[in-house]
């Protein structure tokens, strides 16, 4: 009886040890929201919070239309309805200082209707199941372009980060893609030193953004780059799987 208690032990150690190395979550970009879509925002919405299995859900930037309070209000009350954890990247049109919404206010806001836990600052870190998220920002806060700009200030946060957790698999988050796209109207530039900083470390499994619009997903160097469709075009959101223990991704374009 002993042996098979102890048999049983084991297994349900080696069971759950195998269940941690396996996370899901719902990459949602560009939605673009304004207060005369957001019932679309609203069903998608409840449509996520009956899903199981979803360790969190990212809102990948470009969450608002238009910078103003009216949009960032409805933004932040349907945030408020999400019941799973929530992660809220900055794209290129989400904060202008001119309109009294800088990255600060930003995210004070969401910290507050997150429920005081969601961080205060663009760029930052969180683990989920043995795997390190870095969250990279990119955005303009003092004027609005189509494309971003990882300046020297992120990407020496970039290295330090990616030192830091050189024994772990890392997932970078972040709007705007350093692919390379047609239109030059999106291009991020300068992504020739966010390169070089990729190539000193062999830990970046992954890196999702979205802003080009369209749906995309391909190996550089050994990285698997996933970008989302827009929300607003389709009402597409992505649901990505990792599993750790047979070093696998699968995706799902949901529309």
């Amino acid at each position: 009886m002993k042996l098979i208690f102890k048999f049983l032990l084991v297994f349900c150690f080696l069971t759950t040890s195998a269940l941690c190395r396996e996370l899901k979550f719902i990459h949602i970009t560009d939605i673009n929201l304004n207060t005369s879509n957001a019932v679309g925002l609203l069903r998608t919405i409840k449509e996520i919070n009956s899903y199981s299995d979803i360790d969190f859900v990212v809102f990948g930037g470009n969450n608002i239309s238009k910078t103003n309070i009216d949009n960032l209000n409805t933004f932040l009350y349907l945030l408020k309805k999400v019941n799973k954890k929530t992660y809220v990247l900055l794209g290129s049109s989400d904060v202008l200082a001119s309109n009294g919404i800088d990255k600060k206010y930003y995210l004070k806001r969401v910290n507050r209707a997150r429920f005081f836990n969601h961080s205060l600052k663009p760029n930052y870190v969180f683990t989920k199941k043995d795997c390190v998220f870095v969250v990279m920002d990119g955005s303009k806060q003092y004027f609005q372009s189509s494309n971003g700009y990882y300046n020297q200030e992120e990407l020496r946060f970039l290295d330090k980060t990616l030192n830091k957790y050189k024994n772990k698999n890392v997932v970078i988050l972040q709007h705007f893609p350093i692919t390379q796209t047609n239109s030059q109207w999106l291009q991020t530039p300068k992504v020739e030193e966010y390169y070089k900083v990729l190539k000193k470390y062999n830990n970046v499994r992954m890196i999702v953004s979205g802003h080009y619009g369209y749906n995309e997903e391909q190996k550089i160097d050994g990285i698997y780059h996933i970008i989302t469709e827009s929300y607003s075009k389709n009402h597409a959101y992505k649901i990505i799987r990792i599993d750790f223990d047979d070093d696998f991704t699968a995706t799902s374009l949901i529309k």
